[in-house]
């Protein structure tokens, strides 16, 4: 297993009411994720953190592939409306168990 890992943000270091909101992890060829579940608000407090993401997200990918941010936005929101309307039918989860 690859041991890097990313680097915690600064801000979240110097708040001592930061905690993390969830984990990304590919492996098997799948992608595989922790969402905290205790979260306060609803789905679609969800939604705004999923729109914050897309926002961090196609910044990366601008500046980091040289495509201007318009296409890299569009680029993704295609993409992510295609696979809403066809969700995969093997994804599973679970609440994670008490320690």
């Amino acid at each position: 297993m690859n041991d890097e890992q990313l680097e915690i943000p600064p801000e979240a270091l110097s708040d001592p009411e930061a905690f993390e909101l969830l984990r990304l992890w590919a492996a098997h060829e799948q992608l595989h994720v922790a969402i905290r579940s205790d979260l306060g608000g609803g789905a679609e407090d969800f939604g705004e953190l999923l729109a914050d993401l897309f926002e961090h997200a196609s910044r990366m990918f601008a500046h980091r592939d040289g495509v201007p941010l318009a296409e890299c936005r569009e680029l993704m929101l295609q993409d992510f409306l295609r696979r809403v309307e066809s969700p995969k039918p093997s994804l599973e989860g679970t609440l994670p168990t008490e320690h």
